[in-house]
């Protein structure tokens, strides 16, 4: 072999080296498509969620001289008694004479005497009678009963004045009446009284003692406290008449009314407990809260004297995002499909929309800064 054509003993260590750099050339290059391939992969996660109601209930007892309890409060207790008239259901009407109150005037300086059934008109022309004599003192004035003079509704007047036609016209100017409630009873209304009349009848009457009760318990008031009232025992007398027509018939009765007054931080506080307590783990959070409880006497025990509370609160419980269901990593690597299957399947939600870039990306990827998610609350 001539010398000449031998190669020099320094070219394969310079091909190798070429070699080596050319291969990390090109797995940098790799490396640096993969990274550009990775960082131009982005999705977004819209979560379409809607807040639902959730209320608690629950029951507290307050006792007397108790210092530890969960609400304090103080318990007192009062008896109304109760007498009122009440009309049945009618199924007819029939007239009737409309009565009420007028007062006399004299702007005279000599009494004026006026006999029963003397005439009074009113500014409408509709005539009344004095039930009674009476004298009007001079330069002063006397209530006096007064009756229509003809039945029917067109005695049912409202407040008016009126002239008295038997005295002189000049008289008629300084001696006259008026009336400062509406004239009634010219109608009446018949039916016959059955036990539902006396039902409803004793139903008006136990609110009505209530309220007369909790006014009553008012002076118990105290700086901070709320009351609540409530009838606890309660008595009818039995009403005569029932299956008669009539026009009216009476109801007597007696109730105990208890009063509680309450801290009302306390319970309040107590009530949001209630609340945060039902959230369940950190997957959910409440969205809204009604401004205040509801408290409301559920019982008394008369001869203890322990009253029992019954606290109700309402909210809006919602997925919380920041919950660890929605942490970005339980997302990276699914494709849409398994995106909504698994969105789907949580609490609270009512919808998914993605989006993904570039446009042949179809699954989330692997890195938390390109991944958005999106939680839209509906109504």
């Amino acid at each position: 072999m001539p010398l000449d054509s031998a190669p020099l003993p320094s070219e394969q260590p310079v091909r190798f080296y070429k070699f080596i750099a050319l291969t990390f050339l090109f797995i940098t290059l790799a490396l640096v498509g993969t990274i550009i391939f990775m960082s131009s992969k982005r999705a977004t996660i819209t979560i379409i969620t809607k807040s639902e109601p959730l209320e608690v209930t629950d029951t507290v007892e307050i006792r007397p001289g108790d210092t530890e309890a969960v609400i304090s409060g103080m318990v007192t207790t009062t008896i109304i008694e109760y007498e009122k008239v009440f009309s049945p259901e009618g199924s007819r009407t029939e007239d009737a004479v409309a009565v009420g109150k007028v007062t006399l005037i004299n702007e005279t300086t000599a009494p004026q005497p006026l006999i029963a059934t003397t005439r009074v008109l009113s500014a409408d022309g509709v005539l009344f009678r004095l039930k009674d004599a009476v004298t009007v003192p001079a330069q002063g004035s006397i209530t006096a009963s007064v009756y229509a003079d003809v039945p029917g509704a067109r005695g049912n007047i409202a407040t008016s004045t009126f002239t008295i036609p038997g005295l002189s016209e000049e008289k008629q100017k300084v001696i006259y009446a008026k009336s400062d409630n509406e004239m009634s009873g010219g109608v009446r209304t018949i039916g016959i009284v059955d036990n539902e009349d006396v039902e409803k009848a004793e139903k008006t009457a136990l609110e009505e003692m209530k309220l007369r009760g909790a006014a009553a318990l008012e002076n118990f008031a105290r700086e901070g406290m709320v009351g609540i009232f409530d009838v606890v025992q309660y008595t009818f007398e039995d009403v005569a008449g029932i299956g008669t027509e009539v026009d009216s018939f009476v109801i007597k009765g007696r109730a105990t009314i208890a009063g509680v007054w309450y801290d009302n931080s306390q319970a309040q506080s107590f009530a949001q407990d209630m609340l945060n307590k039902r959230v369940v783990d950190n997957s959910e959070i409440l969205s809204s809260v009604e401004p205040a409880a509801s408290v409301s006497l559920e019982g008394y025990d008369l001869e203890t004297g322990i009253i029992q509370l019954t606290i109700a609160h309402r909210g809006l419980v919602n997925i919380d995002e920041n919950s660890r269901e929605l942490d970005k990593s339980s997302f990276f690597g699914k494709s849409e499909d398994e995106v909504k299957r698994y969105v789907m399947s949580l609490k609270h939600v009512e919808g998914v929309e993605m989006s993904f870039k570039p446009l042949w990306n179809r699954s989330v990827p692997h890195v938390a800064n390109n991944v958005e998610i999106i939680v839209r609350e509906v109504q």
